[in-house]
């Protein structure tokens, strides 16, 4: 009897003795935390406090934040992927550190396009196309110095930052566990400083370029497609999300539209009047370079990214989570972009092949 009790009284004991925090017991701290999330259908969600920011020029990617990669909160740490998700929002740049910036960004290339001005004012007797319309040498600074310039600056940042999308790269070559339903939520709200300076470069574009259009008077459906376009990267910033994608749509994927903007300024309607017959080899080398760089990020590429965008973003629809309530309107109009978009990229392509055949057929009579 006395053994059986003292085995009694340990047992007792064991069950209901503290638990240590020096071990680790991950599922005790978490629902133990002040601010535990229940456990919902998606798994469990820590919020906390966001934390004070200080305001400041973002000029760097490191001024962007931390990589949420490199936080024990957003590594896999088991196999069953219920590990907590630290807020993009907790970790991104303050509001006005992103206001300040994006109008710092927004001077720049106002700076970019005067000074073009001022060099083709200068020498302008280079040849007569600068001589004979003032129209024609701010057609040319707009061009170069504003929207070639803006789709090179997040071009060059996506392709640095390429690596973020090797998760796709992997399931396109063969990797079966790579883009698994089980771990979309990682790729859903990690927050990548690289995409956040991706998505403020291209909103800066989409607000001058708004106030071109309307300068300009490219009509209504342009200006509506540069404020459609400037939500979506707000919302991907704030409260943010879908950040390994915006490297590649908002960033990557204006390779295409870089060539494009060059290729521009031979456009009798929208460029400079009769620059396309001055210079017709460099117009069909840029527009065969165009070709390919559409047909490589547009017709390849974006499906495959969009492809995996749709059935992420579903999943967070699906989801009753806290990070997907917050979100899930602006994670309805990312899907109708993507959808939207991705028509577009077909009535495109047959637009440059129809293009494309007409200048060849002119080289050639």
């Amino acid at each position: 009897t006395h053994h059986l009790s003292s085995a009694f009284i340990i047992a007792i004991y064991l069950h209901y003795r503290p638990r240590s925090k020096e071990k680790g017991d991950r599922n005790f701290k978490i629902a133990h935390s002040p601010n535990a999330q229940p456990r919902t259908m998606c798994g469990p969600t820590i919020t906390r406090a966001p934390p004070k920011k200080k305001h400041s020029l973002l000029l760097t990617t490191e001024s962007f934040g931390p990589a949420a990669t490199g936080t024990s909160a957003q590594k896999k740490k088991n196999d069953d992927e219920h590990d907590a998700l630290i807020d993009p929002l907790h970790l991104s740049p303050s509001i006005p550190s992103t206001l300040f910036t994006l109008a710092v960004v927004v001077g720049v290339l106002i700076v970019f396009e005067q000074s073009l001005r001022h060099v083709f004012e200068t020498y302008q007797h280079v040849h007569p196309l600068l001589s004979e319309s003032e129209r024609n040498r701010h057609v040319l600074a707009r061009h170069i110095g504003v929207d070639t310039m803006a789709c090179l600056a997040v071009a060059v940042v996506g392709i640095r930052n390429a690596h973020i999308l090797d998760e796709i790269r992997a399931h396109t070559f063969g990797r079966a566990n790579a883009m698994s339903p089980s771990t979309y939520k990682r790729r859903m709200y990690t927050y990548h400083p690289a995409a956040q300076q991706t998505l403020l470069l291209f909103l800066a574009y989409q607000i001058k370029n708004t106030y071109d259009s309307w300068v300009w008077n490219d009509g209504i459906v342009f200006i509506f497609h540069h404020l459609f376009s400037g939500a979506t990267a707000w919302g991907a910033m704030y409260p943010g999300g879908c950040h390994m994608f915006a490297i590649f749509f908002m960033g990557i994927s204006e390779v295409s539209t870089c060539i494009l903007c060059m290729l521009a300024n031979f456009d009798d309607e929208f460029g400079v009047v009769g620059l396309g017959d001055a210079f017709p080899k460099t117009k069909l080398v840029m527009g065969v370079v165009f070709a390919v760089t559409f047909i490589v990020c547009r017709c390849v590429l974006w499906p495959i990214c969009t492809y995996h965008f749709l059935k992420d973003t579903k999943l967070v629809l699906e989801c009753d989570s806290e990070l997907a309530q917050r979100r899930k309107g602006w994670i309805k109009l990312f899907r109708y972009s993507s959808v939207s978009l991705s028509v577009l990229q077909v009535i495109w392509l047959g637009e440059i092949i129809m293009t494309l055949k007409r200048e060849l057929d002119k080289m050639s009579s």
